[in-house]
Formats: structure tokens, sequence, C-alpha cells
């Protein structure tokens, strides 16, 4: 079995120099798109988000029990469901291209950009299945050589397009640049995956996928609902394009939380199944407790060291919204603790629990936005996010800690201590706000204590 350090090292890697690319073209399309034009791009990004969570009915989620479940046969299985998830996502393409004049009246947009969205949701669910199954086959280095590659093209095709259009319609070329390597690297994954083990559509596969596969749709929609919506219902409730600009720059610079729990949850996923599978309970409580204490080091060192480095990202027409940060990571934080049980339902096939979760969760959110944007616009929007995200996690774990045939192996008071610490370090981000040497040295002081004991036990976990 390929080494849990090994991978995770190289996903953390992966992850810094993905987000060394994010940091330093943030402050390009900043300045050259303005706040008005990169609320124009965030709208369709959060669109494409939210229609990529349909493309596939969620067969792609099922790569991880399916490999479990059909271990003897699995290369058969991923390329039957992958032919199976592409044929139903250009199915829903072709209904939305049937209705897409009244689909455009209705959402206020031309006809061409829903086709672009079309398009940026199926290569990013393509995509995303090959990530899926580099994550579960362990290859964290293709995951990487994928992310990278895709993430410099953007770049690089980005700031090129976005000069040569028009002053008032640059975000086209954020967006021309966003989607070119997208598509290309989508058809490029789908062949090298699909012609490992080239096959049709058998039923055993495309069923056990559909069944298992499908509710997480409902899960996906609703979570990219609770990530999207607020800027959807930010623009469509009169908040200026430009304080959604704003509120986009620092949802994408505490990203960098989201894109490292990412690369830690992709590396602990499939060793967490493997454990699970083992019902090594003693061992697996202990890498939990080891992994919450890292994650949660990393995310009170970035509330103390952000403002500084949110200074440098963005420029001063953006600075006014740098409060918003800490409410925006304890979004982050709940859904680093609610990931705990929804991995444990994921590996017992509970998909309808899940499903179920998120939905309440997302519709919980969309309720506080009607009540809190008009309140507080972007500020109430964060606040939103964050609450309906601790809600989910409740949720999760209660529905887990009741299934009796799959005794749930952590116990509430595992993530107290956690988020306890998140909320002092926010505090410290309001009240010592002018002393950056304070929360710098308090920061540094934690990062050395964790580091010394992961290399006291000699794993991250």
């Amino acid at each position: 079995m390929k080494n849990i350090n090994k991978i995770t090292i190289m996903n953390i890697c992966s992850t810094i120099l993905l987000q060394g690319i994010a940091f330093f073209s943030a402050p390009i399309f900043t300045r050259l798109l303005g706040a008005e034009q990169y609320g124009y791009y965030s709208i369709f990004s959060s669109w494409s988000a939210l229609l990529t969570c349909i493309m596939g009915f969620g067969v792609g989620s099922t790569l991880a029990t399916g490999k479990y479940r059909f271990c003897d046969v699995y290369y058969e299985f991923r390329s039957s469901i992958l032919l199976f998830g592409t044929l139903l996502s250009l199915i829903v393409s072709g209904i939305i291209l049937l209705i897409i004049r009244p689909l455009s009246y209705v959402l206020g947009y031309e006809p061409w950009s829903i086709v672009l969205v079309l398009l940026s949701s199926i290569s990013q669910y393509v995509i995303g299945f090959a990530q899926g199954v580099y994550v579960y086959e362990k290859e964290a280095k293709k995951n990487f050589i994928l992310s990278v590659v895709i993430s410099i093209l953007s770049v690089v095709w980005s700031v090129l397009l976005i000069l040569s259009f028009s002053e008032n319609k640059r975000y086209m070329g954020r967006i021309y640049g966003f989607l070119i390597p997208h598509i290309l690297a989508a058809f490029f994954v789908w062949c090298t995956i699909f012609l490992k083990k080239p096959i049709g559509l058998k039923k055993r596969y495309i069923q056990f996928a559909f069944i298992v596969g499908f509710p997480t749709v409902f899960h996906t929609l609703a979570h990219s609902v609770l990530v999207q919506s607020d800027k959807v219902m930010m623009q469509y409730m009169g908040v200026s394009s430009s304080e959604i600009g704003i509120y986009s720059i620092y949802y994408t610079f505490v990203g960098v939380m989201s894109t490292i729990l990412n690369a830690l949850n992709t590396s602990w996923v499939p060793f967490y199944y493997d454990d699970v599978d083992a019902k090594n309970w003693e061992i697996l409580n202990i890498k939990c407790k080891n992994y919450i204490e890292l994650f949660t080091i990393l995310t009170c060192g970035f509330l103390l060291l952000a403002r500084e480095v949110a200074y440098l990202l963005a420029g001063r027409e953006y600075w006014n919204g740098i409060n918003i940060i800490p409410i925006i990571v304890l979004a982050v934080y709940f859904t680093f603790m609610y990931q705990f049980p929804v991995n444990f339902e994921f590996f017992h096939k509970k998909t309808k629990l899940i499903a179920m979760g998120t939905i309440c969760a997302a519709i919980i959110n969309i309720i506080l936005n009607i009540i809190m944007i008009p309140l507080a616009g972007m500020y109430g929007a964060a606040v939103a996010t964050a609450l309906s995200y601790g809600l989910l996690f409740v949720f999760h774990y209660q529905i887990i800690r009741h299934i009796k045939e799959h005794p749930y192996h952590l116990k509430m008071n595992v993530f107290i201590f956690g988020l306890v610490m998140v909320f002092f370090s926010s505090i410290m981000f309001y009240f010592l706000a002018g002393y950056w040497y304070i929360r710098w040295i308090f920061g540094v002081i934690m990062g050395i204590f964790e580091l010394r004991k992961i290399i006291k036990r000699k794993t991250i976990f």
C-alpha cells in the first residue's frame, strides 16, 4: 500500500503550488477586471458550479464504494460508469438547449452565455470524475499534474484573452480563458481513463452507480447552493456588482483553506476507508484526533496571518470588506467538521441521508439569505453560510450516531476544542487588528508546536 505520508505531502505540495498560482494571479485579475467585472465572472462561475452538480447524475461519486464492491473488475466498472455519466450529461445539455430561449429570458442571460455554462459544466464533471479516480487509486502524482496544468493554462489564457477584449467586456476573456483549458483537459482524461479498459454500458455497473449515486446529485447540488447561492441571491436582491466582487475576492482568498482541506481530505479518505473496512477503530480514532488538531492549527494560523496577506492580495477598493474573512473561515471549518460523519455515511452507502442533510442546510441557507442580505449585505450572506454549515454538521452527526447497524466511532467532544480555538483566533483577528506582530507570533508558535508533533509521531495523521 502506498505510503499515506508520501501521498499527503504530494497533495499538500500540489495545493501550495496551486494556491501560489491563485495568489499571484488574483491581484492581476482583480486589477485587470475591477470589482464590477470580477463580480460578473464570479456569477458565471456560480451558475457553472451549480450545473456541474447535475451532470452525470452523481454516478462518479460511487467510485469509492465501487472499488470495494467490484474490486476484481474495477477498471471495467469505472469505464462503464464514465460512459454512462457522460451520456447522462449530454442528455441534460440537450434538454437545456431545447428550452434555451425561454430559459435565457427567465435568467436574463444571452443564449450563448448558457452554452458556455454547459460546456464548462460538462468539462468540470469529467475532470472531477478523473480526480476521483486518482484519489481512490492513490495516484496523487497524476492528480497533481492535472491540477497544475489546468491552473497554469487558465491563468495564461485568461490574461491574454482579457487584454484582447474591449474594456467593458474583459470578463469574457476570463471566462474563455477558464473554459478552453478545461475542455481540452476533459477530453484528454476521458480518453485515457476509458481506453484503459473500454467497455459499453453494463447493467450491473450502471444500476449500482445510479441507485447509490443519484441521491448524491441532491447532496452536491444543495452543497453548491450553499456555496454559490449567496452571490446569485445578492445579485437578484440588488446588491451592487462591486460589493459582490469584494465578497468574491475574499471568498477566493479564504478558498486557500478550502483547497488545503481538499488536499488533506483527498489523502485521508482512501486510507480512512481502508481502516473502516478493517474495523481498526482504536487506531482510526487516534488518526482522527491528529487530523482534527492539524487542521485546527492550520485554520488558526490562517486567521492570525490573514489580514496582512489580504492587503497584498487585493487593491485598496477591496479593503473595506476585509472583516468578512473570519466569518467565511468559520464556514470552512464547519465544512471540515461535517466531512467526518459524511465520509462515514458515504462508505456505508447512506447517500439518501447525506442528500437529506445537505438539502435541509441549503434551504436554511436560502431562508437566512433572504432575511440577512437586506439587513447586512455581503456580511449577512457570509453569516448565513456559516450558520448553515454549522447546522449541517450537527444534522449529520446526529443522524450517524443513530444508525444502529454501523455505530459511529467519534464523540462530539473531539470537535469542541478545535472549534473553541477557531473562535478565539477570530477574536484576535478583530481585537488585535493593529498588532500584527502579536498575531504572527502566536501563529508561528502554533505552527512550530504542530510540526514538532508530526515529526515526533512520524506521520501526518
